[in-house]
């Protein structure tokens, strides 16, 4: 037990600069966020991933489209997208998505109301527009990206370079994410587009769930990165404070206490890190035979049948937290500063 927590030590020890190493040249990946971001929010692992995100210098952020559903109606989290362009001076175009679910696996979604179409018309407009292929982040349902490939197959072939797809169990049980749109996710992860399946849980490694304790980043963080999780944590109304103002607020200290000791559940970083060419031995993508149900259930087979689908793995499962609470950290000390 002791040599396994002087393991676990060295690693939190180890040079922050590593976790960043062989990261892509800045601007160089052009990258679409879709996102089940609100205010106030359902989980604010989204907020953090944002985050992400913005911080990452490799990323030319093209645009965010916030997963509404019926989930997000009348909360969209665009009060936490202009903090985040504020924070790092980027402007990047955001639009809000359906709400409805697919109602089968080739449903356009095109009878729903010209309101709820802004987030599939977005990510085409940006794809035609492109001049490489994008990396397309899901996090949430598929239900925007799924409608968007209905309409436009072969522009979503041609112009886009990776699609990870952050959602499902490679065990067989029915994940959130899943379960918000089963038609959408289907028809993503059975289409030909490049998917980097990253489920949140399952066995035998094949997840990317990793936790850390928020203080762990938020301390060292800038003041404004710390009010911008201070602002989506606390569920401030707008109407109460100007997201904006609140970034230069000071932060009290009971306040403080309760949010910089709470754990948070994550799933996306990873992703995140390998989309921007980050060099990290604790997971990798191998590509293995995934069995796909109509329901949305999902797992990894024995035999040589079902999808072959590049799927998420952890490769060493006691440094893969501290890897990415470590990657975290440095993307949220740097926020705001010269170059973020």
């Amino acid at each position: 037990m002791f040599a396994r927590w002087c393991a676990i030590l060295m690693v939190l020890l180890m040079p922050v600069g590593v976790a960043l190493a062989g990261e892509a040249a800045p601007g160089s990946v052009p990258v679409i966020h879709i996102t089940d971001l609100y205010h106030p929010h359902n989980d604010p692992d989204d907020h953090f991933d944002l985050a992400t995100v913005f911080g990452m210098p490799a990323f030319d952020i093209r645009a965010v489209v916030i997963d509404t559903g019926k989930e997000g109606v009348g909360r969209p989290g665009l009060p936490a997208v202009q903090q985040m362009m504020h924070i790092t001076g980027k402007t990047v175009p955001c639009a809000t998505g359906l709400v409805e679910n697919l109602k089968s696996q080739a449903d356009r979604c095109e009878q729903q109301p010209a309101e709820a179409q802004a987030g599939v018309n977005l990510i085409l407009k940006v794809l035609r527009e492109s001049d490489r292929p994008v990396t397309v982040f899901c996090v949430g349902s598929l239900r925007d990206l799924a409608a968007a490939y209905n309409r436009e197959p072969e522009l979503l072939k041609t112009k886009m370079a990776r699609c990870y797809v952050n959602a499902g169990d490679t065990a067989g049980a029915m994940e959130w994410n899943v379960g918000l749109d089963p038609h959408a996710y289907v028809r993503v992860m059975d289409s030909p587009l490049p998917i980097y399946w990253m489920p949140c849980f399952g066995a035998d490694g094949y997840q990317s769930y990793w936790h850390f304790r928020q203080a762990d980043v938020l301390e060292g963080a800038p003041l404004a990165l710390q009010n911008f999780m201070v602002y989506a944590l606390t569920k401030r109304p707008v109407a109460e404070r100007d997201p904006i103002a609140a970034l230069n607020d000071p932060i009290a200290p009971k306040v403080r206490e309760k949010i910089w000791g709470d754990l948070r559940n994550m799933w996306c970083t990873a992703g995140y890190l390998h989309a921007a060419g980050v060099d990290n031995d604790t997971f990798s993508f191998r590509k293995v035979p995934v069995h796909l149900d109509n329901n949305g259930t999902s797992r990894i087979t024995n035999g040589s049948d079902g999808l072959q689908v590049l799927t998420f793995h952890v490769e060493d499962t006691a440094a893969y937290s501290a890897s990415m609470g470590k990657a975290l950290r440095e993307i949220c000390s740097k926020l705001g500063t010269a170059g973020n």
